[in-house]
């Protein structure tokens, strides 16, 4: 069974942000594996996959109490938003 990936284009701060905050809600090998790829630059996810990204990264916008934090999620969640409506 296979799906139709999304590319992202992501920076090293975006992807790490992804991991720290995400990781466990993240399925897919194949975006865990880009991700952690220094050298990659564009991310491949699932649709449901970037979903549950989104999901995440709302959830920990909505608890954040660092005003930096806040402004950089809140750019990332647009800027992913912008390839989900994408698809």
């Amino acid at each position: 069974m296979s799906s139709e990936m999304v590319e992202v284009d992501l920076t090293k701060e975006e992807k790490a942000a992804i991991l720290n905050l995400t990781e466990f809600v993240i399925c897919d090998d194949v975006t865990k594996a880009d991700l952690r790829n220094g050298r990659k630059k564009w991310i491949r996810f699932s649709s449901f996959g970037l979903e549950q990204v989104i999901g995440e990264l709302c959830y920990n916008f909505n608890r954040c109490d660092d005003d930096l934090l806040f402004c950089f999620l809140d750019e990332l969640i647009g800027h992913l938003e912008c390839y989900k409506s994408n698809t």
